[in-house]
């Protein structure tokens, strides 16, 4: 494989537009914030928040933003993927709606701050992360043998942690939102997602962290305390375990 670019794109005063024209790369998009208005050869395709877009080289395309609500998304443009059978290429594009969507966020994040820091290294870490995200994106679209109710307790499970996450979480306060075990609910949730659910609230915990950590003004501690963690040292603890790095090194970036 060989990436050619790792973008985070956002409209500015809700001006967002690409000019229809064949690309040049296989391309993947995942939309964070807003909305995105695809034409794809001539059929049109709106990609809304949490969702996903794969088009292949040669793909005829243009795009711009919803203007209802600001745009935010990362893109990879990467070619020469030598593994045997793609798992997006032989269709004109793929929408793709995942259910871990905030751990793909998550990744895609890495990988652009891999990509733009250019350290010694980097271009063999941001292949090994765009190959995960694509291996995702693939288990979902193809590899799913759960039944429909398991993917959905996994999701309403989801859907509370991201609503909840700045509070302090326990497993039997997911569980009772479903109705079931602490036990049946922890097993099921991995078994969909891939992760535990206490698991999960700290890797969306923080990827709310580091977007404030590059975006706000507020401290180390301020920012642990409002995502609900009460000792800092464990917040810095579990930022180093997922993005790599202490908090303190992404404040320098």
């Amino acid at each position: 494989m060989k990436i050619d670019n790792i973008a985070f794109q956002q409209a500015v005063n809700g001006n967002w537009r690409v000019p229809r024209k064949t690309v040049k790369h296989d391309i993947l998009i995942l939309v964070i914030r807003g909305a995105a208005a695809y034409r794809i050869g001539e059929e049109a395709v709106v990609v809304r928040k949490g969702e996903g877009l794969f088009f292949p080289e040669g793909t005829l395309r243009s795009a711009e933003a919803d203007k209802s609500e600001p745009l935010q998304l990362y893109s990879a443009h990467f070619r020469d993927l030598s593994i045997e059978g793609h798992p997006l290429r032989g269709e004109p594009y793929v929408h793709i709606r995942p259910l871990g969507c905030d751990y793909l966020k998550q990744r895609f994040s890495m990988l652009y701050e891999h990509w733009i820091g250019k350290m010694p290294g980097y271009e063999f870490i941001a292949c090994g992360i765009l190959m995960e995200i694509l291996g995702l994106v693939h288990r979902e679209r193809f590899g799913d043998s759960h039944s429909s109710s398991r993917r959905n307790l996994a999701l309403r499970v989801q859907q509370y942690i991201v609503q909840h996450y700045r509070e302090p979480l326990r497993l039997s306060d997911m569980a009772q939102v479903v109705n079931r075990s602490p036990t049946y609910v922890s097993s099921v949730f991995k078994e969909v997602t891939g992760r535990p659910p206490i698991e999960y609230m700290h890797e969306v915990r923080i990827a709310a962290a580091r977007e404030l950590l590059l975006t706000d003004t507020m401290t180390i501690g301020e920012i642990a305390e409002s995502l609900g963690y009460c000792d800092q040292t464990y917040f810095n603890y579990m930022y180093k375990k997922i993005v790599g790095h202490p908090p303190s090194h992404t404040l320098k970036m």
